[in-house]
């Protein structure tokens, strides 16, 4: 009786600890990037969506475009201690890998001066 009590116990504890899931990995994991900032005259983007110049809005390139589908997610930059979160609205044909292309608006939040273009700054996935 002993030896059905420790076995029985045994099988439970066992379940308990190997019945809990794995954690699922974050598949949209914080990747700090960093590339350059252009900005551009809004319009009706690749999302299908109408934006104007005064919206926080922003393109990513081609090859982020295609492979992530990201319209709609927010987007944190951050340029000498400003940041700005955009709303990805856009495909950028032009633009490298990390690069974004913003409504003026959002250029001048982030960047300042629209004269600047081409600036080099850091992004994430807000």
């Amino acid at each position: 009786m002993v030896s059905f009590t420790i076995t029985a116990l045994s099988a439970i504890a066992m379940a308990l600890t190997t019945s809990a899931a794995p954690a699922e990995p974050n598949a949209r994991a914080s990747i700090n990037r960093t590339g350059s900032i252009t900005w551009y005259n809004t319009g009706l983007g690749a999302c299908g969506q109408t934006n104007n110049d005064g919206e926080l809005v922003a393109a990513v390139s081609a090859s982020l475009y295609d492979r992530e589908h990201p319209c709609g997610r927010k987007i944190r930059i951050s340029y000498q201690g400003r940041s700005e979160v955009v709303t990805v609205v856009d495909r950028c044909a032009g633009c490298a890998e990390n690069d974004l292309d913003l409504s003026p608006a959002a250029f001048k939040g982030v960047i300042g001066d629209p004269g600047l273009g081409g600036i080099s700054a850091s992004w994430d996935w807000a």
